[in-house]
Protein backbone atom coordinates (compact mmCIF):
# COMPACT_ATOMS: atom_id res chain seq x y z
CA UNK A 1 0.00 0.00 0.00
CA UNK A 2 1.27 3.62 -1.18
CA UNK A 3 1.55 5.89 1.89
CA UNK A 4 -0.19 9.09 0.89
CA UNK A 5 1.66 11.88 1.96
CA UNK A 6 -0.08 15.09 3.17
CA UNK A 7 1.75 18.24 2.66
CA UNK A 8 2.40 20.64 5.14
CA UNK A 9 0.28 23.92 4.59
CA UNK A 10 1.24 27.09 5.95
CA UNK A 11 -0.71 28.76 8.93
CA UNK A 12 -0.08 32.19 7.06
CA UNK A 13 -2.63 31.77 4.60
CA UNK A 14 -5.22 34.17 3.49
CA UNK A 15 -7.90 33.78 6.27
CA UNK A 16 -4.97 34.27 8.50
CA UNK A 17 -3.72 37.26 6.32
CA UNK A 18 -7.32 38.96 6.87
CA UNK A 19 -6.80 38.73 10.31
CA UNK A 20 -3.72 40.35 10.74
CA UNK A 21 -5.07 43.17 8.50
CA UNK A 22 -8.06 43.88 10.64
CA UNK A 23 -5.88 43.39 14.16
CA UNK A 24 -3.59 45.98 12.34
CA UNK A 25 -6.14 48.39 11.61
CA UNK A 26 -7.92 47.65 15.04
CA UNK A 27 -4.65 48.38 16.83
CA UNK A 28 -3.35 51.25 14.46
CA UNK A 29 -0.08 49.19 13.30
CA UNK A 30 0.85 50.21 9.75
CA UNK A 31 3.14 47.10 9.57
CA UNK A 32 3.81 44.01 10.90
CA UNK A 33 6.12 41.13 9.85
CA UNK A 34 5.50 37.35 10.89
CA UNK A 35 7.33 33.93 11.06
CA UNK A 36 6.38 30.82 12.13
CA UNK A 37 9.21 27.98 13.17
CA UNK A 38 7.25 24.88 12.89
CA UNK A 39 9.87 21.69 13.22
CA UNK A 40 11.47 21.42 10.48
CA UNK A 41 9.02 24.25 8.51
CA UNK A 42 9.79 27.70 8.28
CA UNK A 43 7.00 30.00 6.98
CA UNK A 44 7.18 34.19 6.69
CA UNK A 45 5.05 37.12 5.84
CA UNK A 46 5.18 40.85 5.50
CA UNK A 47 2.05 42.52 5.92
CA UNK A 48 1.03 46.47 5.86
CA UNK A 49 3.36 49.29 5.73
CA UNK A 50 7.01 49.81 6.45
CA UNK A 51 6.69 53.67 5.67
CA UNK A 52 4.02 55.67 4.14
CA UNK A 53 2.86 55.97 1.69
CA UNK A 54 3.36 53.04 0.08
CA UNK A 55 6.22 51.22 1.14
CA UNK A 56 5.58 47.60 2.04
CA UNK A 57 6.45 44.84 4.57
CA UNK A 58 8.25 42.04 3.79
CA UNK A 59 9.70 39.17 5.55
CA UNK A 60 13.26 40.67 5.27
CA UNK A 61 12.13 44.30 6.57
CA UNK A 62 14.31 45.37 9.26
CA UNK A 63 13.03 46.22 12.89
CA UNK A 64 14.37 46.84 16.02
CA UNK A 65 13.58 44.57 18.29
CA UNK A 66 14.22 46.00 21.95
CA UNK A 67 14.81 43.83 24.69
CA UNK A 68 14.58 40.66 23.32
CA UNK A 69 18.58 41.07 22.78
CA UNK A 70 18.23 40.59 26.60
CA UNK A 71 18.81 37.19 25.33
CA UNK A 72 21.56 37.92 23.21
CA UNK A 73 23.20 39.21 26.26
CA UNK A 74 22.67 36.48 28.57
CA UNK A 75 24.01 33.73 26.11
CA UNK A 76 27.38 35.85 26.11
CA UNK A 77 27.62 36.38 29.46
CA UNK A 78 27.39 32.56 29.65
CA UNK A 79 29.30 31.25 27.56
CA UNK A 80 31.82 33.62 29.57
CA UNK A 81 31.09 31.80 32.50
CA UNK A 82 31.52 28.55 30.90
CA UNK A 83 35.47 29.35 29.48
CA UNK A 84 37.20 29.03 33.05
CA UNK A 85 40.34 28.88 31.20
CA UNK A 86 39.49 32.69 29.41
CA UNK A 87 37.50 34.15 32.20
CA UNK A 88 37.81 32.26 35.36
CA UNK A 89 36.61 35.41 37.36
CA UNK A 90 33.64 35.93 35.68
CA UNK A 91 31.11 33.34 37.55
CA UNK A 92 27.37 34.06 38.10
CA UNK A 93 27.81 34.39 41.73
CA UNK A 94 30.49 36.81 40.95
CA UNK A 95 29.56 40.61 42.48
CA UNK A 96 29.68 42.76 39.58
CA UNK A 97 31.66 45.70 41.25
CA UNK A 98 34.66 42.78 41.43
CA UNK A 99 34.70 43.23 37.76
CA UNK A 100 34.74 47.19 37.15
CA UNK A 101 35.16 48.49 40.71
CA UNK A 102 35.18 51.95 39.88
CA UNK A 103 32.04 52.34 38.12
CA UNK A 104 29.55 49.87 39.43
CA UNK A 105 28.83 52.16 42.29
CA UNK A 106 24.62 51.76 43.65
CA UNK A 107 23.20 54.01 46.05
CA UNK A 108 23.14 50.97 48.73
CA UNK A 109 26.58 49.98 50.01
CA UNK A 110 25.33 46.19 50.99
CA UNK A 111 23.99 46.18 47.28
CA UNK A 112 27.34 47.58 45.63
CA UNK A 113 29.07 44.99 47.16
CA UNK A 114 26.61 41.90 46.63
CA UNK A 115 24.93 42.15 43.68
CA UNK A 116 26.02 39.62 41.53
CA UNK A 117 25.83 38.89 37.85
CA UNK A 118 23.15 36.62 38.16
CA UNK A 119 21.45 39.30 39.97
CA UNK A 120 21.86 42.17 36.94
CA UNK A 121 20.58 39.23 34.48
CA UNK A 122 17.27 38.41 36.03
CA UNK A 123 15.97 41.82 37.34
CA UNK A 124 16.44 41.19 41.16
CA UNK A 125 19.07 43.52 42.04
CA UNK A 126 16.54 45.92 44.10
CA UNK A 127 16.91 49.03 41.21
CA UNK A 128 13.99 49.70 39.38
CA UNK A 129 13.55 50.93 36.20
CA UNK A 130 14.46 54.69 36.31
CA UNK A 131 14.52 55.10 32.51
CA UNK A 132 13.62 58.46 32.40
CA UNK A 133 17.21 58.96 33.92
CA UNK A 134 19.78 58.44 31.05
CA UNK A 135 20.86 59.44 27.57
CA UNK A 136 21.82 62.83 26.88
CA UNK A 137 23.37 61.39 22.94
CA UNK A 138 26.09 59.52 23.98
CA UNK A 139 28.89 58.17 21.47
CA UNK A 140 29.56 54.36 21.13
CA UNK A 141 32.71 54.65 23.04
CA UNK A 142 31.43 56.39 26.20
CA UNK A 143 27.86 55.77 26.89
CA UNK A 144 27.84 52.43 28.40
CA UNK A 145 30.16 53.47 31.55
CA UNK A 146 28.46 56.71 31.67
CA UNK A 147 25.07 55.43 32.41
CA UNK A 148 26.84 52.96 34.78
CA UNK A 149 28.69 55.31 36.26
CA UNK A 150 25.50 57.27 37.12
CA UNK A 151 23.58 53.92 38.69
CA UNK A 152 25.28 55.55 42.13
CA UNK A 153 22.70 58.86 41.87
CA UNK A 154 19.22 56.27 41.68
CA UNK A 155 17.33 55.20 44.72
CA UNK A 156 17.17 51.87 45.38
CA UNK A 157 13.38 50.43 45.87
CA UNK A 158 13.81 47.23 47.34
CA UNK A 159 16.52 44.82 49.53
CA UNK A 160 18.58 43.09 46.67
CA UNK A 161 17.10 39.37 45.46
CA UNK A 162 14.01 40.13 47.29
CA UNK A 163 11.16 41.46 44.48
CA UNK A 164 11.16 41.63 40.65
CA UNK A 165 12.03 44.56 39.09
CA UNK A 166 12.90 44.92 35.30
CA UNK A 167 15.50 47.44 34.84
CA UNK A 168 17.15 47.78 31.53
CA UNK A 169 20.48 49.75 33.52
CA UNK A 170 21.20 46.71 35.23
CA UNK A 171 21.59 44.48 31.12
CA UNK A 172 23.57 48.14 30.24
CA UNK A 173 25.92 46.95 33.32
CA UNK A 174 26.47 43.40 32.06
CA UNK A 175 27.08 44.60 28.90
CA UNK A 176 29.77 46.77 30.09
CA UNK A 177 30.78 44.02 32.04
CA UNK A 178 31.15 42.00 28.92
CA UNK A 179 32.90 44.86 27.01
CA UNK A 180 35.29 45.23 30.26
CA UNK A 181 36.36 41.85 30.94
CA UNK A 182 36.80 40.79 27.35
CA UNK A 183 38.06 44.33 25.11
CA UNK A 184 35.32 43.95 22.50
CA UNK A 185 32.50 45.48 21.55
CA UNK A 186 29.22 43.61 22.74
CA UNK A 187 27.94 44.01 18.76
CA UNK A 188 31.03 42.65 17.36
CA UNK A 189 30.83 39.92 20.22
CA UNK A 190 27.11 38.66 19.17
CA UNK A 191 27.87 38.83 15.34
CA UNK A 192 31.30 36.27 15.97
CA UNK A 193 29.64 34.31 18.36
CA UNK A 194 26.24 33.65 17.41
CA UNK A 195 24.87 35.67 14.68
CA UNK A 196 27.49 34.57 11.84
CA UNK A 197 27.37 30.76 12.77
CA UNK A 198 23.43 30.94 12.33
CA UNK A 199 24.10 32.79 8.83
CA UNK A 200 21.89 35.59 10.63
CA UNK A 201 23.48 38.02 8.27
CA UNK A 202 20.49 40.99 8.49
CA UNK A 203 21.29 41.36 12.46
CA UNK A 204 22.93 44.74 13.47
CA UNK A 205 23.59 46.51 16.73
CA UNK A 206 23.76 49.48 15.62
CA UNK A 207 21.77 52.17 14.20
CA UNK A 208 24.49 52.98 11.82
CA UNK A 209 24.81 49.42 10.33
CA UNK A 210 21.01 48.78 10.24
CA UNK A 211 20.78 51.95 7.73
CA UNK A 212 22.99 50.84 5.24
CA UNK A 213 22.25 47.41 5.05
CA UNK A 214 20.47 45.91 1.58
CA UNK A 215 17.25 45.19 3.39
CA UNK A 216 14.65 47.97 3.97
CA UNK A 217 14.65 49.42 7.40
CA UNK A 218 11.01 50.26 8.91
CA UNK A 219 9.84 53.62 9.75
CA UNK A 220 8.34 53.88 13.25
CA UNK A 221 5.06 55.52 13.89
CA UNK A 222 3.02 56.52 16.93
CA UNK A 223 -1.15 56.96 16.58
CA UNK A 224 -1.66 59.98 19.49
CA UNK A 225 -5.13 59.95 19.49
CA UNK A 226 -5.76 56.85 20.11
CA UNK A 227 -9.57 55.23 19.67
CA UNK A 228 -10.49 51.48 18.81
CA UNK A 229 -13.30 52.81 16.88
CA UNK A 230 -11.13 55.30 14.72
CA UNK A 231 -10.90 54.83 11.33
CA UNK A 232 -7.27 54.13 11.01
CA UNK A 233 -6.72 57.89 9.24
CA UNK A 234 -3.36 57.41 7.74
CA UNK A 235 -2.87 60.78 8.13
CA UNK A 236 -2.75 60.57 12.00
CA UNK A 237 0.31 58.50 12.03
CA UNK A 238 3.14 60.59 13.13
CA UNK A 239 6.35 59.46 11.86
CA UNK A 240 8.98 58.91 15.38
CA UNK A 241 12.55 59.24 14.61
CA UNK A 242 14.89 55.97 14.96
CA UNK A 243 16.56 56.19 17.78
CA UNK A 244 20.26 55.79 19.02
CA UNK A 245 21.14 52.63 20.11
CA UNK A 246 24.53 53.87 21.88
CA UNK A 247 23.01 53.79 25.43
CA UNK A 248 20.79 50.58 25.13
CA UNK A 249 23.45 48.54 24.31
CA UNK A 250 22.58 44.70 25.53
CA UNK A 251 19.36 46.19 26.95
CA UNK A 252 17.66 46.26 23.20
CA UNK A 253 20.16 47.65 20.78
CA UNK A 254 19.08 44.51 18.01
CA UNK A 255 18.09 45.41 14.83
CA UNK A 256 16.74 42.68 12.82
CA UNK A 257 14.18 40.80 10.46
CA UNK A 258 12.13 37.80 11.31
CA UNK A 259 13.89 35.55 8.64
CA UNK A 260 17.01 36.07 11.06
CA UNK A 261 14.82 35.39 14.33
CA UNK A 262 13.28 32.29 13.17
CA UNK A 263 17.04 30.54 12.89
CA UNK A 264 18.04 32.19 16.43
CA UNK A 265 14.88 30.79 17.15
CA UNK A 266 14.98 27.19 15.62
CA UNK A 267 18.78 26.76 17.31
CA UNK A 268 17.43 27.45 20.53
CA UNK A 269 14.51 24.67 20.09
CA UNK A 270 16.88 22.43 19.10
CA UNK A 271 19.94 23.04 20.85
CA UNK A 272 21.89 22.84 17.67
CA UNK A 273 24.55 25.33 18.50
CA UNK A 274 26.37 27.79 18.48
CA UNK A 275 25.53 27.54 21.99
CA UNK A 276 26.72 24.75 24.22
CA UNK A 277 24.29 22.37 26.18
CA UNK A 278 25.79 24.25 29.42
CA UNK A 279 24.85 27.69 28.38
CA UNK A 280 21.43 26.34 27.17
CA UNK A 281 20.48 25.05 30.44
CA UNK A 282 22.29 28.59 32.04
CA UNK A 283 20.00 30.76 30.25
CA UNK A 284 16.62 28.76 30.68
CA UNK A 285 16.88 28.43 34.01
CA UNK A 286 14.38 30.16 35.96
CA UNK A 287 16.23 32.43 38.38
CA UNK A 288 13.21 34.82 39.93
CA UNK A 289 9.76 34.18 40.61
CA UNK A 290 7.18 36.64 38.82
CA UNK A 291 4.20 38.21 40.38
CA UNK A 292 1.10 36.64 39.61
CA UNK A 293 -0.83 38.44 36.57
CA UNK A 294 -4.65 36.63 37.70
CA UNK A 295 -6.18 38.08 34.19
CA UNK A 296 -3.48 35.95 31.84
CA UNK A 297 -4.16 32.76 30.36
CA UNK A 298 -1.08 31.00 31.99
CA UNK A 299 -1.33 28.36 34.47
CA UNK A 300 1.15 27.71 37.27
CA UNK A 301 3.98 29.72 38.03
CA UNK A 302 5.97 32.08 35.97
CA UNK A 303 9.70 33.31 36.08
CA UNK A 304 12.10 35.62 34.40
CA UNK A 305 15.28 33.24 33.61
CA UNK A 306 18.08 35.20 31.66
CA UNK A 307 16.38 37.41 29.42
CA UNK A 308 13.95 35.11 29.35
CA UNK A 309 10.29 34.73 30.62
CA UNK A 310 9.14 31.38 31.39
CA UNK A 311 5.89 29.79 32.19
CA UNK A 312 3.17 27.08 31.44
CA UNK A 313 0.61 27.99 28.47
CA UNK A 314 -2.09 24.89 27.71
CA UNK A 315 0.04 22.49 29.42
CA UNK A 316 3.34 23.32 27.42
CA UNK A 317 6.38 25.46 28.72
CA UNK A 318 7.10 28.50 26.70
CA UNK A 319 9.82 30.61 26.72
CA UNK A 320 9.28 34.43 25.76
CA UNK A 321 10.48 37.99 25.41
CA UNK A 322 8.46 41.26 24.24
CA UNK A 323 10.72 44.62 22.83
CA UNK A 324 9.35 47.89 23.11
CA UNK A 325 11.53 50.44 21.62
CA UNK A 326 10.25 54.23 20.47
CA UNK A 327 7.86 53.36 17.82
CA UNK A 328 8.51 49.51 17.36
CA UNK A 329 7.72 46.36 19.09
CA UNK A 330 9.12 42.96 19.11
CA UNK A 331 7.43 38.96 20.26
CA UNK A 332 9.32 36.19 20.30
CA UNK A 333 7.89 32.91 22.15
CA UNK A 334 9.40 29.84 21.83
CA UNK A 335 7.92 26.34 22.86
CA UNK A 336 10.41 23.62 23.03
CA UNK A 337 8.47 20.99 23.47
CA UNK A 338 6.43 21.54 20.73
CA UNK A 339 9.23 22.73 18.25
CA UNK A 340 6.94 25.64 17.66
CA UNK A 341 7.92 29.58 17.73
CA UNK A 342 6.16 32.85 16.32
CA UNK A 343 8.13 35.72 15.56
CA UNK A 344 6.52 39.31 15.24
CA UNK A 345 8.07 42.27 14.61
CA UNK A 346 5.57 45.59 14.06
CA UNK A 347 6.10 49.46 13.59
CA UNK A 348 4.44 51.22 16.51
CA UNK A 349 5.31 51.84 20.20
CA UNK A 350 2.98 50.51 22.81
CA UNK A 351 -0.27 49.27 20.03
CA UNK A 352 2.30 46.77 18.05
CA UNK A 353 2.54 44.41 20.81
CA UNK A 354 -0.66 44.63 21.63
CA UNK A 355 -1.24 43.18 18.12
CA UNK A 356 1.26 40.39 18.30
CA UNK A 357 0.22 39.43 21.68
CA UNK A 358 -3.24 38.64 19.87
CA UNK A 359 -1.90 37.53 16.10
CA UNK A 360 1.27 35.05 18.40
CA UNK A 361 -1.55 33.54 20.33
CA UNK A 362 -3.96 32.58 17.92
CA UNK A 363 -1.40 31.45 15.60
CA UNK A 364 -0.25 29.17 18.88
CA UNK A 365 -4.35 27.69 19.77
CA UNK A 366 -3.97 27.17 15.58
CA UNK A 367 -1.32 24.66 16.51
CA UNK A 368 -2.94 23.47 19.62
CA UNK A 369 -6.26 23.09 18.24
CA UNK A 370 -8.25 25.11 20.84
CA UNK A 371 -11.25 25.80 20.04
CA UNK A 372 -12.55 29.32 18.95
CA UNK A 373 -14.65 29.54 22.26
CA UNK A 374 -11.95 28.79 24.65
CA UNK A 375 -9.54 31.13 23.22
CA UNK A 376 -8.39 34.32 25.57
CA UNK A 377 -9.56 37.64 24.15
CA UNK A 378 -6.01 39.39 24.33
CA UNK A 379 -7.83 42.80 22.45
CA UNK A 380 -10.30 42.55 25.75
CA UNK A 381 -6.84 42.02 27.98
CA UNK A 382 -5.12 44.88 26.17
CA UNK A 383 -7.59 47.29 26.58
CA UNK A 384 -8.30 46.89 30.05
CA UNK A 385 -4.94 48.07 30.43
CA UNK A 386 -4.90 50.79 28.23
CA UNK A 387 -8.71 51.80 30.26
CA UNK A 388 -6.45 51.96 33.33
CA UNK A 389 -3.93 54.47 31.83
CA UNK A 390 -6.69 56.70 30.18
CA UNK A 391 -8.55 56.88 33.69
CA UNK A 392 -5.09 57.59 35.46
CA UNK A 393 -4.81 60.37 32.80
CA UNK A 394 -8.24 61.52 33.26
CA UNK A 395 -8.58 61.47 37.09
CA UNK A 396 -4.76 62.08 37.78
CA UNK A 397 -5.27 64.57 41.00
CA UNK A 398 -7.85 62.07 42.57
CA UNK A 399 -4.78 59.29 41.93
CA UNK A 400 -1.86 61.18 42.69
CA UNK A 401 -3.08 63.90 45.74
CA UNK A 402 -5.88 62.14 47.09
CA UNK A 403 -6.25 64.69 49.92
CA UNK A 404 -6.55 68.42 49.23
CA UNK A 405 -7.32 71.22 51.22
CA UNK A 406 -11.03 72.49 49.96
CA UNK A 407 -10.85 75.16 48.48
CA UNK A 408 -7.48 74.41 46.85
CA UNK A 409 -4.24 77.12 47.45
CA UNK A 410 -2.79 79.34 45.22
CA UNK A 411 0.64 78.80 44.11
CA UNK A 412 2.91 80.50 46.79
CA UNK A 413 5.01 82.12 43.58
CA UNK A 414 3.88 83.70 40.01
CA UNK A 415 4.28 80.27 37.52
CA UNK A 416 7.29 82.21 35.95
CA UNK A 417 8.85 82.42 39.37
CA UNK A 418 9.40 78.43 39.01
CA UNK A 419 11.14 78.75 35.36
CA UNK A 420 15.22 78.16 35.28
CA UNK A 421 17.27 74.99 35.07
CA UNK A 422 17.22 72.12 37.71
CA UNK A 423 19.37 69.37 38.00
CA UNK A 424 19.99 65.93 39.69
CA UNK A 425 23.35 63.72 39.19
CA UNK A 426 21.19 60.70 37.97
CA UNK A 427 18.49 62.46 35.84
CA UNK A 428 20.08 65.28 34.73
CA UNK A 429 18.81 68.25 33.83
CA UNK A 430 15.40 69.84 33.84
CA UNK A 431 14.68 73.09 32.03
CA UNK A 432 11.35 74.77 32.85
CA UNK A 433 9.94 77.18 31.08
CA UNK A 434 6.78 79.13 30.76
CA UNK A 435 4.42 78.64 27.51
CA UNK A 436 3.05 82.33 27.64
CA UNK A 437 0.49 81.47 24.98
CA UNK A 438 -1.32 78.65 27.47
CA UNK A 439 0.14 79.97 30.39
CA UNK A 440 1.56 76.77 31.72
CA UNK A 441 4.63 75.61 32.94
CA UNK A 442 6.48 73.29 30.29
CA UNK A 443 10.05 71.40 30.18
CA UNK A 444 11.36 69.45 27.22
CA UNK A 445 13.49 66.39 27.98
CA UNK A 446 14.47 65.56 24.34
CA UNK A 447 17.81 64.83 24.92
CA UNK A 448 17.35 61.66 26.83
CA UNK A 449 17.23 58.28 25.51
CA UNK A 450 13.40 58.22 26.59
CA UNK A 451 12.80 61.66 25.00
CA UNK A 452 9.56 63.03 27.02
CA UNK A 453 7.83 66.82 27.14
CA UNK A 454 6.16 67.79 30.77
CA UNK A 455 3.36 70.17 30.85
CA UNK A 456 3.03 71.18 34.66
CA UNK A 457 -0.58 71.34 35.39
CA UNK A 458 -1.12 72.97 39.00
CA UNK A 459 -3.09 71.42 41.53
CA UNK A 460 -2.66 73.03 44.89
CA UNK A 461 0.11 75.28 46.93
CA UNK A 462 3.39 74.03 45.13
CA UNK A 463 2.40 70.92 44.28
CA UNK A 464 1.41 70.32 40.29
CA UNK A 465 0.66 67.41 38.06
CA UNK A 466 3.79 66.66 35.78
CA UNK A 467 2.13 65.55 32.23
CA UNK A 468 4.05 63.91 29.62
CA UNK A 469 3.78 63.01 26.47
CA UNK A 470 5.97 60.70 24.30
CA UNK A 471 6.66 58.65 22.01
CA UNK A 472 7.16 55.16 23.67
CA UNK A 473 5.39 52.29 25.51
CA UNK A 474 1.91 53.59 26.13
CA UNK A 475 2.80 57.02 26.16
CA UNK A 476 2.58 57.37 22.72
CA UNK A 477 -1.41 57.70 22.80
CA UNK A 478 -2.23 58.04 26.66
CA UNK A 479 0.32 60.82 28.28
CA UNK A 480 2.35 58.89 31.27
CA UNK A 481 1.55 61.72 34.79
CA UNK A 482 3.94 62.00 37.47
CA UNK A 483 2.95 64.22 41.13
CA UNK A 484 5.80 66.99 41.03
CA UNK A 485 6.42 69.48 43.60
CA UNK A 486 8.33 72.67 44.21
CA UNK A 487 10.14 74.02 47.38
CA UNK A 488 10.51 77.63 48.37
CA UNK A 489 13.13 78.82 49.92
CA UNK A 490 12.87 81.90 52.64
CA UNK A 491 14.24 84.19 50.28
CA UNK A 492 10.91 83.96 48.00
CA UNK A 493 12.87 81.69 44.86
CA UNK A 494 12.25 78.26 44.38
CA UNK A 495 15.09 76.25 45.32
CA UNK A 496 14.10 73.04 43.93
CA UNK A 497 11.75 70.53 42.04
CA UNK A 498 10.53 66.87 42.93
CA UNK A 499 9.20 64.71 40.29
CA UNK A 500 7.90 61.15 40.78
CA UNK A 501 9.55 59.72 37.55
CA UNK A 502 10.03 56.70 39.44
CA UNK A 503 6.45 54.81 40.37
CA UNK A 504 8.95 52.03 42.12
CA UNK A 505 9.45 54.68 44.67
CA UNK A 506 5.68 55.22 45.76
CA UNK A 507 3.54 58.03 45.59
CA UNK A 508 5.51 60.51 48.12
CA UNK A 509 8.76 59.64 46.13
CA UNK A 510 10.17 62.36 44.29
CA UNK A 511 13.42 62.50 42.34
CA UNK A 512 14.72 65.59 43.50
CA UNK A 513 16.62 68.29 40.66
CA UNK A 514 18.13 71.04 42.63
CA UNK A 515 17.58 74.56 41.14
CA UNK A 516 21.10 75.97 38.89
Amino acid sequence: MVQRIIPVQSPLNADFENFVHETLQKWHVPGMSIAVVDGEHTWAEGYGISSFPSTPVTPSTLFFAGSTTKAFTAAIMAQLVEDNKTYPQVQWKTPVNQLIRDDFVLADEYATQHITIEDTLSHRTGLPRHDQSYGNNLSRETAVRELVRSLRYLPLTAEPRTKFQYCNLMFVAASHVIQTVTGKWLGDLLSRQIWKPLDMKATFFSLEDAQVAKEDLARGYSYPLFDEDDDNDETKYKEVGWMSLNEISGAGSVVTNVLDYAKWARSLMYKTGPLSSETYKAIWEPRTVMPADPDAPFTGPSAYTLGWWTGVYKGYQYYEHTGGMNAFGAELILFPELKYSVILLGNTAGTSNCAAKKLAFHLIDEKLGIPAEKRFDWDQYNKAIIDRAKERDQNSIKHLYPSLPSPRLPAILPLSAYTGTYTHPGYQTLTIYLDQAENILRADRTYTTWSESLSFEHVSGDYFIARSVHDGDLGAFVPTVYPAEFVVGVDGISQKVGVGFEEEMGKEGRIWFERV
